[in-house]
């Protein structure tokens, strides 16, 4: 794992982007298996390592304890916890329930042009089908990430959003680690598709039913990727 070379600027922004990093950096690490369980994570090497304060490594563990990949030690850093296909598929699990109810709340929230902007985004990656390969791919995760986060958004529930949110960066990285696998990447816009055509309809179950199979989907594809060369 490479956490060398990285620059610290003063104030909360910064602080809060140089967090940002070392949470994807350790994500990255621990599902590539860099990061076996086990591992001891010390806040004051990580600092070292990284060239910053220990302040936004802290920060970055407590918020990895929170998606229950570290365990917090009292002033010895953070252990790395298990990690594998049980516990990615009990991830996907929880991000299932919190998604689908999320779906089904924001039907109603949801206003036509959003909609449209959405669908004709998904409808124009389908047509591009790949090409060129590393633009059609950050748009595809770009579109990902909207469609969610508009969800997300128009629940009408604080908490739910909040609970969502808490797993961005994981999921960030997990979609990296996937890759640009067309077929992978195609079949997941076409679920989007799905979902945002019933919710153009208005119809709150089947909006749902769309998102839970599109997360039970990605964890499927996304478990092959991770756990078919260990």
């Amino acid at each position: 794992m490479n956490l060398r070379h990285a620059k610290e600027t003063p104030g909360p922004f910064w602080r809060g982007a140089l967090r940002h990093d070392v949470v994807k950096r350790l994500l990255m690490s621990i599902f590539q298996g860099e990061l076996p369980a086990g591992t001891r994570l010390a806040a004051k090497r990580l600092a070292e390592g990284l060239g910053i304060s220990a302040t936004p490594i802290r920060e970055a563990l407590v918020e990895l304890e929170a998606v229950g990949l570290v365990e917090l030690l009292h002033n010895r850093g953070a252990l790395v916890k298990a990690f594998g296909q049980q516990q990615l598929r009990e991830f996907f699990h929880v991000r299932r329930i919190l998604e689908t109810e999320a779906t089904r709340c924001a039907c109603q929230h949801f206003d036509p042009p959003s909609l449209e902007a959405l669908s004709s985004q998904a409808k124009n990656l389908l047509e591009a089908d790949g090409h060129p390969a590393d633009e059609w791919l950050a748009r595809t995760i770009s579109a990902d990430r909207q469609l969610h986060e508009a969800i997300a958004t128009r629940c009408g529930n604080a908490r739910l959003a909040h609970e969502i949110h808490r797993y961005d960066t994981l999921m960030q990285c997990l979609r990296e680690i996937a890759g640009n696998r067309n077929q992978l990447q195609v079949k997941g816009v076409e679920e989007h598709v799905s979902i945002l055509d019933m919710l153009a309809a208005r119809d709150a179950g089947a909006a749902a039913a769309a998102m839970a199979q599109h997360i039970d989907s990605m964890g499927e594809s996304i478990e092959a990727v991770i756990f078919s060369g260990r």
